[in-house]
């Protein structure tokens, strides 16, 4: 009797044994998971390509999409008297925000924006873009992300995130800060 109760403990502590190897080789699975979710950010051409997408959705009336590519947006507006204005947009060179705590929220870059018109004989250069808000200043807004607060705070972390990658650029390769 003493042997079959040794032989049944034995079995058990196998058994045990077998189910804890089970379960530690299912861990390490976990991991490469959590590594994935650490470098989620998206890349420079990822968040471009969202704004851009944002910026068609919501272009204001009576602008024209005109196309979308490596950052680079483009729309037309017909003027009084029937002329046609482009303006491009170069969003590899925004490189500021609106202050937080301000509620005109627009986006500012060096020669961000150039608009030509038929007529002119030069294009116009901008360094400025209302994005949403009361548009204190004047400047350009050819978009209504206004009504949609949301989808405000989602462009203000999508140009956040934008302006970090272009700052990143203008920094050389030998300057520490």
């Amino acid at each position: 009797m003493k042997l079959s109760k040794l032989v049944v403990c034995a079995a058990v502590l196998m058994t045990m044994s077998v189910s804890a190897q089970k379960k530690a080789a299912v861990k390490p699975a976990a991991k490469p998971a959590a590594a994935k979710t650490a470098s989620s950010k998206a890349t420079k051409a990822e968040t471009m390509d969202w704004i851009g997408g944002k910026m068609q959705e919501n272009l204001a009336s009576p602008r024209k999409f005109v196309s979308y590519s490596n950052g680079l947006f483009v729309y037309t507006k017909e003027m009084y008297g029937g002329e046609v204005c482009t303006t491009t947009i170069d969003l590899n060179k925004v490189t500021g925000l609106s202050n937080e705590y301000s509620e005109d929220f627009f986006m500012s870059g060096k020669s961000m924006g150039l608009t030509t018109c038929v007529q002119d004989t030069k294009p116009n250069v901008f360094e400025y873009i209302s994005i949403a808000g009361p548009n204190y200043k004047d400047y350009s807004s050819p978009f209504n992300f206004t009504p949609d607060q949301t989808l405000v705070e989602r462009m203000r972390k999508a140009l956040t995130t934008l302006v970090e990658y272009n700052g990143a650029s203008k920094k050389g390769a030998d300057e520490k800060f």
